[in-house]
């Protein structure tokens, strides 16, 4: 546990059923039915964009980065805001604690990503925020390789923490271990597929992480 290397969206912040809203608002604005958490849990990947493309959108009808802005504006005017998941901030406390080096590596735009994390009050847990260049739900690979660079780690010095199969791909690529987190943005039957282990809470992953590492 020298550095975990948390996922935002869905991993500590609970903000899969506000995302499924705003999903929702912007298929009911471009003409198309809305799904059940259910449906976007199984269409969740990255790049946005082969979600989007899988969730039936034509982009001749409306460009991938006309959806991805309606859904930008919609999340920054969310009247909702959400909030932590509720063991969220024991965990970070407790990895801190520790002496584990935590930073965030998320695919939300940068900007957006500072203002949730110092909105939240959870800043100080983190040695280093890096989202996104914009809000168009690429690949976070490269960036995940700029800030192992940045904080001089490599391969199982570093744990990655998230609730996607993304996630679970900038993991294999560093070489590092992963844990995933069911509570999020990706369906558990599909998580399990990575062949990570998959757990259905912070404090689950907190204390399989500390066995593993007592171990």
């Amino acid at each position: 546990m020298k550095v975990i290397l948390w996922d935002w969206n869905g991993t500590l912040l609970n903000d899969t059923p506000a995302n499924v809203d705003i999903f929702n608002r912007v298929r009911i604005e471009c003409g198309y039915s809305p799904v059940t958490i259910e449906r976007y849990r199984e269409l969740y990947r990255h790049p946005i964009r082969e979600m989007y493309a899988d969730a039936g959108y034509d982009f001749t009808k409306h460009s991938y980065e006309h959806l991805a802005e309606l859904w930008g504006r919609a999340y920054l005017n969310y009247e909702n805001p959400p909030r932590l998941h509720e063991d969220a901030e024991y965990v970070l406390r407790k990895l801190r604690e520790q002496g584990a080096r935590q930073s965030i590596l998320s695919a939300l735009p940068h900007a957006m990503l500072e203002e949730n994390v110092q909105g939240l009050g959870v800043a100080h847990h983190f040695e280093v925020v890096k989202g996104a260049s914009n809000l168009y739900g690429h690949s976070k690979i490269e960036e995940g390789v700029e800030l192992a660079r940045h904080l001089d780690v490599t391969g199982k010095e570093i744990t990655v923490v998230g609730d996607s199969t993304h996630d679970a791909e900038v993991a294999q690529t560093l070489g590092a271990n992963c844990w995933l987190v069911s509570h999020g943005a990706e369906s558990e039957s599909r998580l399990q597929k990575t062949g990570f282990s998959v757990c259905g809470s912070l404090t689950d992953v907190y204390r399989r992480m500390s066995e593993s590492s007592d171990g």
